[in-house]
């Protein structure tokens, strides 16, 4: 009977241990998998970043030595108010940060909102325009799981 107890215990204490050296592991292998992704995030943002200001079509207008008004031209349904040639133009001109003052979409008649109604023949432009303040703010680094 002792022998069938001493071996239980082993085995319950094996395992607690092997249980915990995995956990470590698998903790100490996120913060490296966090590292890597954030480093290639930053690199795909900043290539987007600069591939939409080559092509996109911002304009920046100087309100004053803060603040910009920034536009963009679509020709699609409205999605959101965001905009990877927008970004990089915002930082661009605020390269210390900037917080917005407003986003929003202009269109004369009404906004499209799936691309069937695009097809349509009716009109899909807007503008994009976002009012901005520049003010010494962090940059934000990039994730896969939003913001924490």
């Amino acid at each position: 009977m002792k022998m069938i107890e001493f071996k239980r215990s082993f085995m319950q204490t094996s395992a607690k241990t092997s249980l915990l050296a995995i956990s470590l592991t698998l903790l100490a292998g996120c913060s490296s998998i966090t590292g890597g992704v954030d480093t290639v995030g930053q690199g795909v943002v900043s290539l987007g970043d600069k591939l939409q200001s080559v092509t996109g079509n911002v304009q920046a207008e100087k309100i004053d030595d803060e603040n910009f008004k920034l536009s963009e031209l679509f020709y699609e349904p409205v999605n959101s108010l965001d905009s990877l040639a927008l970004r990089a133009k915002a930082r661009e001109v605020c390269p210390k940060g900037y917080t917005y003052q407003s986003r929003q979409a202009h269109k004369a008649g009404e906004f499209a909102y799936t691309h069937e109604q695009c097809v349509g023949g009716s009109g899909c432009g807007y503008t994009l325009e976002w009012n901005i303040k520049c003010e010494d703010v962090p940059y934000e680094p990039f994730t896969l799981f939003g913001k924490t």
